[in-house]
């Protein structure tokens, strides 16, 4: 069993599928990685609160059984119907039947449509709108997007008052209001829950309610069960969510937040949406999975013959169907804390499949605020299932993306409540990968210093070590990261819950808090949304992370392999394990600085940025500012530690270092050798992106490069320079900067 000690990157996902917004899954490429690592060919993995199928497809893929589980019935609605899917065929002429059955005396597809009828502004016809936006203080459309067959005239357009009259014959709390009010509410147990599935109805315009519960019956009747109402279904899905008032119109700067609907929000065209879903559900569903159990008893019943079972089950259910320490992987990525995600998720299942299906969610619907110590807790109760499960040297791995780190905190103190070990806590921007063990003993805290004093230590001790050795700046999630890793070892995560008549995730931020609110640590400006965290005493530090880096990525561009922007980022980041895990985006930036792209997908290390050539050029650029400095009336003359530098008289008046990477640390170290002299830089002009990225996310470093008086100049530049016929001082000027003059539009500025 090979450990893994670095972040395992993951290939992003579209940003918008069927029902993205309760979707958290584990990206491409991850699942396979950790099924090599930590299991054998015909070994079990279980997935729990599974929630997409790139996962159970890369199990499978390694010849490995799969057990995929969540108690969301939406969820696994999706899942089961991509990876089970009708034909493309079916489904086709499917959708047809739906669109051509009756209504009033019209084919479905039409009704629904001319629900949304409107004029064309450009030739006066009739016409049907693709969307209108509203504005929500107004309450009303206020503008329209549509496509005239007639005149083609293509665009937006204000609504006007016909349009708000064709909406004022669709009933605000008609029949089909109440339908769904009964079907959703029927037998919940409290009328705060009735009146909360209510105001989720509002999420909806009249007209979009209307039409999505018309296009609800309409599937029910035609097609009463099988693959494909399921699918069906899902299609319905996609329309629940692209079709509700909590979408801004494209083009808008306004994100997706909450529940809440934006200032300007969307009302799309029901059949519009519904036929567009058909596309991109095909698209999900095209490698059909066989051979899964249809439910856990068939599953545990079949041993090694079905391939694996994908449901709706709990995980406290499952020692009734697995034995003892029979499953050597548990791959999952959590539910998150996010009760926006949660009440959708009642809405559209209760909408879908009726409250009974939806009777687990229940308790999630009363958490209108995400309550991190309950979900802690209920976590704990899971992960103590769980560890009856796992074989004794398995693993189970959380993959988290895009979670805040208050959830972070709570599956760990949940995982170390249920005694569980932490074998690794790796992060990378925001998304996290732990790894936990069953515990081989349980740690316990030092018996004579108080709990919250051994927090605090633990905390500065932690960022301490972690900040020496990146040796730059530290986003607080990385800090974060460390500093619960230090908690769980010292068994410090599982002494809260003891502290009774407080909160413990509360005790636990407070106290760490308290701890980094010391001298020793200096708080600098937010990157990326975060406060980064640097030490007032800088010595003893190790070389800047992103220095090193850098130097890594290079060597392995230098192979004589082509190589992937994913198998690049595993490459690099298998070189700087744990805390010394670099941001994804310098990552990608590296790859972009340093490579070459020499057939679609494939990178190469760029043929200028060969050792030699590059040895080369510095050398003539060393020529080229000797040759300008004598020209501009100065002694130039090669001087260390710096390459070139210009004299009047005996007058150090500029001094210029040439390199080929954006190493800064050590040209930086040079400060102090000429502290009132002129200081440039000379790079290529493919790592000017690069140097403006460590700049821009190393304060320090810019602080560093103000005070000292540090400019850059491009290598083209120079030679642009060298090759003019007459060249003065301020010739220099305008070749200065990473975004120098003479690159800038419209800016005529003559060299000489």
């Amino acid at each position: 069993m090979r450990q893994i000690e670095y972040f395992v990157p993951g290939e992003s996902w579209p940003e918008e599928g069927i029902a993205s917004c309760l979707q958290w899954p584990i990206p491409a490429g991850v699942s396979s990685v950790y099924v090599q690592s930590y299991t054998e060919p015909g070994g079990m993995v279980l997935i729990p609160y599974c929630q997409g199928t790139v996962a159970i497809r890369e199990v499978l893929a390694a010849g490995r059984q799969v057990m995929a589980l969540n108690f969301d019935p939406v969820l696994i609605l999706v899942i089961q119907s991509v990876l089970m899917p009708p034909s493309a065929r079916e489904l086709d002429a499917a959708v047809a039947r739906l669109g051509d059955s009756p209504k009033h005396g019209m084919a479905l597809r039409r009704y629904l449509s001319e629900l949304y009828a409107t004029t064309c502004p450009a030739c006066m016809r009739p016409v049907v709108a693709e969307y209108f936006i509203w504005d929500r203080e107004q309450g009303t459309p206020v503008a329209k997007q549509l496509h005239c067959p007639a005149c083609s005239w293509n665009g937006r357009a204000a609504a006007d008052a016909e349009d708000r009259e064709r909406l004022a014959q669709v009933p605000t709390r008609g029949m089909h209001y109440h339908y769904l009010l009964d079907r959703m509410a029927a037998s919940l147990p409290a009328e705060i829950l009735r009146a909360r599935v209510q105001a989720l109805l509002e999420l909806y315009t009249p007209r979009n309610l209307y039409a999505l519960a018309e296009l609800t019956i309409k599937i029910e009747s035609l097609f009463p069960t099988g693959t494909i109402q399921r699918a069906l279904k899902v299609l319905l899905l996609d329309c629940l969510d692209r079709c509700s008032s909590i979408a801004p119109p494209p083009g808008s700067k306004a994100q997706r937040r909450s529940l809440a609907r934006p200032a300007r929000f969307l009302e799309r065209n029901v059949w519009y949406a519904f036929e567009e879903a058909v596309p991109r559900f095909q698209a999900a569903a095209s490698a059909p999975v066989r051979n899964l159990a249809e439910t856990l008893e068939t599953f545990s019943a079949s041993g090694t013959q079905a391939a694996g079972f994908v449901g709706q089950a709990l995980v406290r259910d499952l020692p009734q169907f697995v034995p003892p320490r029979r499953i050597q992987l548990i791959l999952t990525s959590p539910p998150p804390l996010d009760s926006a995600a949660w009440s959708l998720s009642y809405l559209w299942g209760a909408w879908l499949l009726g409250a009974e299906a939806v009777i687990p969610l229940r308790p999630l619907l009363r958490q209108r605020t995400p309550d991190p110590s309950w979900y802690a807790r209920v976590m704990a109760g899971s992960f103590h299932t769980l560890l009856d499960l796992l074989d004794a040297r398995g693993r189970l791995v959380l993959v988290l993306s895009r979670q805040r780190p208050v959830m972070v905190e709570a599956l760990l103190t949940a995982a170390s409540r249920a005694r569980w070990e932490i074998a690794a806590c790796l992060h990378s921007d925001s998304d996290y990968r732990l790894e936990l063990t069953p515990a081989s003993r349980q740690p316990a805290p030092a018996p004579d210093l108080p709990l919250t004093v051994q927090i605090q230590r633990a905390a500065a001790d932690a960022a301490t070590e972690v900040i020496r050795a990146r040796g730059e700046p530290v986003p607080w999630t990385t800090l974060h990261a460390a500093i619960l890793k230090r908690l769980a070892e010292k068994g410090l995560l599982t002494s809260i819950w003891e502290k009774e008549g407080i909160d413990p995730l509360d005790l636990l931020a407070e106290q760490v808090t308290v701890g980094l609110d010391d001298p020793a640590f200096v708080r600098l400006g937010e990157e990326a949304g975060q406060q980064q965290w640097w030490l007032a005493d800088p010595s003893d530090m190790a070389p800047p992370l992103s220095d090193r880096v850098e130097e890594a990525a290079y060597q392995i561009l230098h192979e004589p392999a082509s190589w992937t922007e994913l198998e690049f980022a595993r490459a690099v980041y298998a070189q700087f394990p744990g805390w010394l895990t670099p941001p994804a985006p310098l990552v990608s930036l590296l790859l972009r600085a340093y490579g070459w792209e020499a057939s679609p997908g494939h990178w190469h290390l760029r043929p200028e940025d060969q050792l030699e050539a590059r040895q080369a050029e510095r050398q003539i650029m060393i020529g080229h500012l000797l040759r300008l400095g004598h020209r501009l009336g100065y002694r130039a003359e090669t001087w260390a530690p710096f390459d070139v530098a210009w004299f009047q008289e005996k007058q150090v008046q500029a001094v210029f270092v040439i390199v080929w990477q954006a190493t800064l640390g050590r040209v930086l170290a040079l400060s102090s050798h000429a502290p009132d002299t002129e200081k440039y830089l000379v790079i290529p002009g493919g790592r000017a992106a690069l140097l403006s990225y460590k700049l821009a996310h190393n304060p320090v470093w810019q602080h560093q490069v103000n005070e000292a008086r540090w400019q850059f100049i491009k290598y083209r530049h120079v030679r642009q320079l060298v090759e003019q016929p007459e060249v003065d001082r301020y010739a220099l000027q305008a070749i200065v900067g990473l975004d120098p003059i003479v690159e800038q539009e419209q800016v005529q500025i003559p060299l000489f």
